[in-house]
Order: C-alpha cells, then structure tokens, then sequence
C-alpha cells in the first residue's frame, strides 16, 4: 500500500512553486494546464496560486484531500489504493473557488480508487468548471482513449466569450462590417455603431431566458470584448441585481478579474468597476475585495505582470472605496516599485473624487512610503492637503 502522508502532499507542493518558476523563466504570463492524478494536483495548486497564469485546466482524475481514514478500492494494475493521513486545512476545499481558468474535471466509474463525490464536489467548487464522468477505472485516457479525446478536443474547441457573443448577434441577423460599424439589415440608417449595437442587444442577451445565468453573463461579457461599451456592464449588472447565490457572483468576479488581467485595456470595464460597483457603499468594500483585495499576498515587486496590471487598475479606480477596506492594500502596493503610480492615483483620486474616501494621515504615511519624483504632477498639492487634515 502507498501512503499518502505528509512528505507525499509537500510533493506538488514544491512542484507547483517550480512550475511557476519554470513559466517565469520563460516569460510565458499565460498558459494551458493538464495533469494526470498527482500532476493534476500540481496543475490544480498552480491555477489556485496564480489564477491569472492559467486559462484552461484539464484534471484526470484527481482529488483534494479527503478525511482521514477514507480507503479507496483497490486498483488492480498497480495494487495502488491510498490511506490519507490527517485532516485537510478547513479552506482546502475553498480554494478551489480561487481558480479561474475554464477547467475540465475528467472522472471515472465504481472501480476508480478515486472518491467520486470528493471529485464532483470539487468541480462544482471551480468557478467555471465541467465535469466529465466515465464508466471506467482509470487512467480514462487508456481505458477510453476515443471519448477521452473527443472530450479534451471539444473543450478546447469551445470558443471564446467574444466569439460565442458574435454568433449570437449574427444568428439575430447582426454582424460587424468594419472597425465600428454594424448592421442589422433593418435600421433605415443602413449601419450601427458599437454603442448603438449594445443599446439595442444588450438587455436581450443578458435575458435570454434559453441560458442559466452563468451563460447569459459569460454572453454579456462576450459583447464586452466585442464591443468595449460601458452600457453592456449596466445590463450585466442589472442581470444580477438580487441574485445572491455564490456561483453567479464567482462568474460575475472572474469576468471582471479576468480582463482586468488582460493585456489589453477594456474600458468599459475600468469605467464599470469605478462607476457601478466602487460608488455604491453597499457594494464597494465587498468588490474591492473580490477583484483584488483577495490577492493581497500576492502583491510583491516579482508578481506576473497579468497581476500587476490588475492591481494598477484596481488601486487607479478605488477612490471611492472606504479607507478601512483598502487601507492594508495600499499598504502593501507601496512596497511595488511597479505600483507606486498607481497607489499615487489612487490616494489622489481618493482625496479629489467626490465619493472619494482616506485618512488623511495615514494617506500620508503611505505616501511616504514610496519613492515618487517630486515633480510628479499634484503631489506637491496633495501632500499640503494631506498635512493640513482635510478629508475628501
């Protein structure tokens, strides 16, 4: 019998810190991952640590960890059934929410030494994943090499947000006929723009009730990158509006993170964080948090650059966050050289805005906390304001 105990969970551990090394050494910002039983754990603990490195995830098959005592049936190629050893972490289950990538979950059957409902349940947990169950023990890829491939390739055939929102419009007789320019084949104009397009489709796609709700918002943010207008993140608000189950909100949140990561700037996004989430008291500390304050450890001067341009974006709009929720994360941006212009602005807006919200002194310590060129445009002023006390 193998025991799993405690040098063999280290294992894709230390692995997964030398996969990260590994794509650093190659400059590679982000990637596909697949992994077959401990290589998935690795692959898994990847995705989690740095979500925005990895954009699709294939598992076969693997687990978390399970309570102590848990047998598996034996598996007779290897006489291989495992006995685990200790009680896993109470969040070891939860940080499977963290990843963001579109994640492929391939299963077995009854004489898998795998516990089935431990693999379902941390599929169910991946913001955006599927599982795939297969009557067989594994590896599925040799007990089922044909349906093994025909799921692999379907997944990575599927085609992106924009595109599957395209096709969309183009099945509602819409399609795209220069660089801003749409037709409907209906509007006595003869062409629509961008805006004109999200104005008049971009209700119905975020309520056409022929999708769950996962699927309309992937539809809506599809248009978002398809047509980079603000009015499409008010409709994907609104088709939110009241929905408290954790699953649209991690759809919702890996929607925003994920082109906030990109390296192309969406607008509409930047403007939609600020306008829609960061003004409204009700709602800005809990966004603030979702979209970045969760990666405050990972807020160092070697993070991927996919995380450093999140958090200038974040830290550039947060002006109207409440100081007590953003507080610790400026703290911790200020020591980012990459950072600092970005925690400037963010103080600056914080004073300025008129939803804006700081301390002024300890604005001010966090001020002093970087090396800003004293000609930097408004520092000079902020820093008097600062001194003097006045809030917002």
């Amino acid at each position: 019998m193998n025991s799993r105990g405690p040098a063999a969970r280290e294992w894709p551990i230390s692995m997964c810190d030398e996969v990260l090394g590994f794509l650093d050494a190659l400059g590679l910002d982000r990637v596909d991952l697949a992994g077959y039983r401990m290589d998935g754990e690795v692959a898994y603990r990847v995705a989690q640590a740095q979500p925005w490195r990895v954009a699709r995830l294939i598992l076969e098959p693997v687990e978390p960890p399970s309570p102590p005592g848990l047998v598996r049936p034996e598996y007779s190629e290897e006489n291989w059934f495992t006995e685990v050893e200790g009680e896993p972490a109470p969040d070891e289950l939860d940080r499977f929410r963290r990843i963001t990538a579109r994640t492929l979950v391939l299963s077995g059957g009854p004489t898998s030494p795998f516990w089935q409902d431990r693999i379902a349940e941390m599929a169910r947990r991946i913001p955006d994943a599927r599982l795939a169950a297969f009557p067989v023990g594994p590896p599925v890829h040799a007990a089922e090499p044909e349906e093994f491939v025909r799921a692999v390739v379907e997944f990575l055939d599927e085609l992106p947000d924009s595109e599957s929102a395209r096709l969309w419009l183009a099945e509602r007789g819409v399609v795209r006929t220069g660089e801003d320019t749409w037709t409907d084949g209906e509007s006595e104009e003869g062409s629509l723009t961008s805006n004109e397009v999200a104005h008049r489709w971009a209700a119905a796609a975020l309520g056409d009730d022929s999708l769950d709700i996962g699927h309309r918002l992937r539809l809506g943010f599809g248009l978002v990158d398809l047509l980079d207008e603000y009015w499409v993140t008010v409709e994907i608000a609104s088709a939110v509006q009241g929905i408290a189950d954790p699953d649209t909100a991690r759809v919702l949140w890996n929607g925003y993170r994920s082109r906030l990561d990109a390296p192309a700037h969406c607008e509409a996004i930047v403007y939609s964080l600020w306008v829609d989430w960061f003004e409204d008291r009700d709602t800005a500390e809990r966004v603030f948090t979702e979209v970045l304050g969760k990666d405050l450890t990972q807020l160092r001067p070697d993070s991927p650059e996919p995380m450093l341009r999140r958090a200038r974006r974040v830290l550039e709009s947060s002006g109207p966050v409440p100081w007590r929720a953003k507080e610790l994360v400026y703290r911790v941006s200020a020591r980012v050289p990459e950072l600092s212009e970005a925690v400037f602005r963010g103080i600056l807006h914080s004073h300025h805005d008129v939803y804006g919200d700081l301390d002024p002194a300890e604005a001010l310590a966090v001020l002093g906390q970087m090396r800003l060129p004293e000609d930097t445009e408004h520092l000079a002023e902020l820093r008097s304001a600062l001194e003097s006390g006045r809030r917002p």
